[in-house]
């Protein structure tokens, strides 16, 4: 079992960069920023991301740029936590790499779908493909969801890529490649939790997983409810069918007849309880739920596993506020719009 030695150190030094992350006086000062370049002068001057900008001048970079080189930092932080006592190969810690690989393919399918593959290119993540055989920006010139899909032979990734249902006009129905692709993701991750750790640490680590489906679940299913009227049956089979809060509560939630009806039910179970009443954005109001749940989870947790995917949580988290940031400030959008939108 993967806790029957001392991780210890590597949650020490988890909790170590942890608090390095940026604070709300961090984002206040980010949203007076009136420009991309001082947006990354500052994060270039802040002790969490000041490695980033070694051989980078802030003042010229422009936006793409600049979430690509935080997205590639954010993951080689991971790497540096994985590596720190060897962890790197070990069941389950390699996690993370293949949450990215999958979001990558999806990303690769939906640009051969709608023939962006050059847009694609621009921002495409291949070092997360490190190591193996396969190359996403070679991936990209794939023409056809058909073609992509045998580029994929001999990866996990081709038998399930295989039985994804097609649109009427032929193309690939990337909701259920979506699907298909995080069911197997998370069916494997829950699998190496059962097999690779005992007691406390596998009921946290099985907790932090199925809380953070659900999550997902909620989010998906109300914007399929109030934005596209979805039927019950067409929500059951666009959700993980994974749940922390049982499955009856959350088929209640998927049964509501009307938007209104789901949030109401959604605000029942305690990820919701703090959301404002009159609040519809449940997404922010979601998430800062489980950012609150994952802080707790570092502080507390005696398990290296459960410190480390609570971390990558917060620093998604933090990526997407830095991200919200920029546009705001490039789009010149009031900073009191933007932080009502902020994961805090």
């Amino acid at each position: 079992m993967l806790e029957s030695f001392s991780t210890n150190a590597t949650a020490a030094k988890i909790r170590s960069v942890y608090g390095s992350m940026l604070g709300r006086d961090d984002y206040m000062e980010l949203m007076s920023k009136r420009s991309v370049a001082e947006v990354a002068d500052y994060l270039s001057r802040t002790p969490r991301y000041a490695p980033a900008f070694r051989d980078v001048d802030p003042n010229t970079v422009h936006r793409g740029f600049l979430e690509n080189r935080l997205n590639k930092y954010c993951y080689d932080t991971y790497l540096r936590m994985v590596s720190f006592q060897g962890l790197a190969e070990a069941p389950f810690y390699g996690y993370f790499t293949e949450k990215l690989r999958i979001r990558q393919i999806l990303s690769l399918i939906n640009a051969v779908e709608c023939g962006l593959n050059d847009s694609f290119v621009n921002s495409a993540q291949n070092y997360v493909f490190a190591g193996t055989k396969r190359d996403v920006i070679s991936l990209a010139k794939c023409r056809s969801f058909d073609e992509l899909t045998e580029a994929l032979k001999g990866t996990p990734y081709y038998k399930i890529l295989k039985t994804v249902k097609r649109t009427p006009g032929g193309g690939a129905d990337i909701t259920d490649a979506e699907i298909k692709l995080r069911t197997d993701y998370y069916g494997k991750l829950m699998a190496s939790v059962r097999e690779n750790f005992i007691g406390s640490a596998q009921g946290e680590l099985t907790a932090v997983i199925t809380g953070e489906i659900d999550m997902i679940n909620l989010i998906n299913s109300y914007r399929m409810k109030r934005y596209f009227n979805y039927t019950p049956e067409q929500i059951k089979s666009s959700v993980l069918p994974f749940t922390h809060i049982g499955r009856r509560t959350m088929e209640r939630i998927y049964e509501a007849e009307d938007s209104e009806t789901m949030l109401a039910l959604i605000r029942r179970t305690y990820y919701a309880k703090r959301i404002p009443e009159g609040v519809t954005d449940i997404e922010t109001g979601l998430s800062r739920h489980e950012l609150r749940y994952m802080r707790r989870r570092i502080n507390r947790s005696g398990s290296s596993a459960v410190v480390l995917y609570a971390f990558m949580f917060i620093c998604e988290a933090e990526l997407k506020n830095i991200v919200r940031i920029i546009e705001g400030v490039r789009y010149d959008i009031d900073p009191a719009i933007i932080e009502d939108i902020l994961i805090l």
